[in-house]
This record gives C-alpha cells, sequence and structure tokens, in this order.
C-alpha cells in the first residue's frame, strides 16, 4: 500500500533535522560578527504545511522542488544589514538564487523578504541521505529586517486564503500595516545614516 504524502514526507523529516541542525551552526558562524543582528534561525517544514504545499501548487516531483523544507532566516535592524547578510552566507554556500521579494506595483505594500537558494552541502547530509529517494537538492535563506518580518509572520494567521477570500476592509488594513512597516524601515535606515553624520563630526 502506498504511503499518503504526509506519512512519506514524515519518514524523511529525521534527516532534514540533522540537516538543519549543521546548516544552522553554519549560518551562525557566517554571520558572526556582523552588527545589528537580532536573530538567526533555522526550521524543517512541518508536515501539514508541505501536504498543503502540494496540494496548492503545481509541482512535477514536489519532493526535490519545494526548496524550504529546510529553511533558515535572520532577522536584522536595518535595511543595509540585509545586504553585508547576504554576501557573507554567499561566500559560505553555492548559491542557485537570490531574490528580494516585493509588490510589483510601485505603489503597493505588502511582503517584502531577501530570499536566498542555496545547495545543501554534501557533508551536512546525515548518514541515510541517499537512501531516500528524492531528497532535496537546496534550501532556503531569508534576510529580513524587524518590521518585514513583524508585517510577514502574523499573517500566518490569515492562512492560504486568495485575495478575494477577504473583505475589502481587511485587505486594506493589511495594506495600511505593510506600509507602515515599509515606512519604518526607510525611517529608520534614514535616521541611522544621519547619526552616523552626526558622530563623524569634529
Amino acid at each position: 500500500m502506498a504511503l499518503s504524502i504526509s506519512q512519506r514526507y514524515e519518514s524523511r523529516i529525521a534527516l532534514l533535522e540533522n540537516a538543519r541542525d549543521a546548516l544552522w551552526t553554519g549560518l551562525r558562524e557566517a554571520v558572526e560578527g556582523l552588527p545589528h543582528i537580532d536573530r538567526v534561525d533555522f526550521r524543517v517544514k512541518g508536515t501539514k504545511s508541505f501536504t498543503r504545499k502540494v496540494k496548492t501548487k503545481r509541482y512535477s516531483n514536489p519532493w526535490v522542488e519545494i526548496e524550504d523544507q529546510i529553511s533558515g532566516r535572520v532577522l536584522v535592524f536595518f535595511l543595509q544589514d540585509i545586504e553585508l547578510v547576504a554576501e557573507a552566507v554567499g561566500e559560505r554556500w553555492t548559491q542557485v538564487e537570490d531574490t528580494f521579494k516585493r509588490p510589483l506595483a510601485d505603489a503597493e505594500f505588502g511582503y517584502e523578504s531577501h530570499h536566498q537558494v542555496f545547495v545543501i552541502p554534501e557533508h551536512v547530509k546525515p548518514s541515510g541521505w541517499d537512501t531516500q529517494a528524492d531528497m532535496p537538492n537546496t534550501f532556503e535563506l531569508q534576510i529580513r529586517t524587524l518590521f518585514m518580518h513583524a508585517y510577514a509572520e502574523p499573517q500566518h494567521e490569515f492562512g492560504y486564503r486568495s485575495a478575494s477570500d477577504l473583505t475589502p476592509l481587511v485587505r486594506r488594513k493589511l495594506a495600511w500595516i505593510a506600509a507602515s512597516a515599509w515606512g519604518a524601515d526607510q525611517a529608520y535606515e534614514d535616521a541611522r545614516q544621519e547619526a552616523g553624520k552626526l558622530l563623524r563630526m569634529p
């Protein structure tokens, strides 16, 4: 009898967790000494989340193609810190994708995050990895400011609803929250730069 999606995914979680722990150590080492780091984290995608993603999106082979089965996150204080972290981790692992996700239209506000996808190094793969069929080849890393994160994470409460499932008032409030987070990041960055100029004055 064939395993269900959730059963098959459960069978690989221990391997993913072992690889996650090694990547987590590597990420902490990569950003050590960089300023303005608030948090460094790594997680394995949950079974429910993986199953939902398989069922709601089109994949030819989701077991390999879903890149966030293992994913890391770095939270920083300022916008400028995102680039510093991206460069540091880019020197550590083989990168296959580098994207800053943001709304397409300039007048829109919404989810923003720097996403990178890296090859999972051979040395972090635990014993038994190669005996499990269709293990992922890559992992995802997100780099965000605290304000980007404060907007993005609570949205999980809304699940995977499309915009059409929400009332106009809810959509308007979410846009206001996103705009406020964007504005706060811009203001913090401007303030940081102005403070830096003052400190350099004789």
